[in-house]
């Protein structure tokens, strides 16, 4: 005979297998309905357990996306989904755990040049180079509008020819390899820095404030020389030459 404990195990276990067995096409309606068309979610095949569609955003990301969600984590209540998106441009894998009240998502892959010049091209500026997510980790409020609460990664840039338009002149620039790490700081924050091993400094400083949208860079001059338009002066290359702010969001 079942006990009242065992009888809860079991309803759970129908439960879950209920709403998994629902179908793919359920997200469709959930995407549509939560995030105002900022991102599209099509072609959907399979269930909610696992499944597959096409995933855009904006336009500017059209690619195959497939999930599943393993029983294990779900009998012990830490369920998460494992998911791949692949396209032309990028190809990334990863997952996403449910937290209290938020997300975490953790992935890593290769977004291409061609996908990247998508997004640089109205600036007239064109790369070469691909961009290889080692590690990537970001933490969301689910109640505030996906806020970022925490974000870390390690990102290269494989380097290469990078082209771009200066007072009406086109130049071409060979960039060397770059790693950015991207870091937590106090107050919610968040701080990146651009390094390469052919500079033994800091070649750009950053830091975001995910709550005011208020991006703030420190430049190096050296930075400067490596895109051909060394800063003027008698300062050393590790020096800051150049400070920006922005809201960016």
């Amino acid at each position: 005979m079942l006990n009242a404990k065992s009888l809860s195990i079991v309803c759970f276990l129908i439960l879950c297998f209920a709403i998994l067995r629902a179908p793919a096409s359920l997200i469709e309606r959930i995407v549509d309905n939560q995030l105002q068309s900022s991102i599209q979610f099509s072609s959907s095949a399979g269930t909610l357990w696992q499944g597959s569609g096409t995933i855009s955003l904006n336009g500017f990301i059209d690619s195959d996306l497939s999930w599943s969600i393993p029983l294990q984590d779900i009998l012990t209540l830490n369920p998460k989904v494992l998911w791949t998106i692949e396209g032309v441009g990028l190809n990334l894998q990863g997952e996403t755990s449910l937290l209290y009240q938020g997300s975490k998502t953790i992935a890593k892959g290769q977004i291409y040049s061609t996908l990247l010049n998508n997004a640089f091209t109205p600036y007239d500026v064109f790369l070469d180079g691909d961009l290889l997510i080692k590690k990537i980790s970001i933490t969301n409020q689910i109640e505030e509008n996906f806020k970022i609460t925490s974000l870390t990664g390690d990102l290269h840039w494989t380097g290469g020819p990078i082209r771009y338009v200066l007072s009406q002149t086109p130049i071409t620039v060979i960039s060397p390899f770059f790693q950015l790490n991207l870091s937590d700081q106090t107050g919610g924050l968040i701080h990146a820095t651009l390094d390469s091993p052919t500079h033994g400094y800091h070649l750009l400083i950053a830091t975001l404030n995910p709550t005011k949208g208020i991006l703030k860079m420190q430049v190096s001059k050296g930075f400067t020389k490596i895109f051909g338009n060394e800063w003027p002066g008698s300062a050393s290359d590790n020096q800051i030459v150049l400070e920006l702010e922005e809201r960016i969001f």
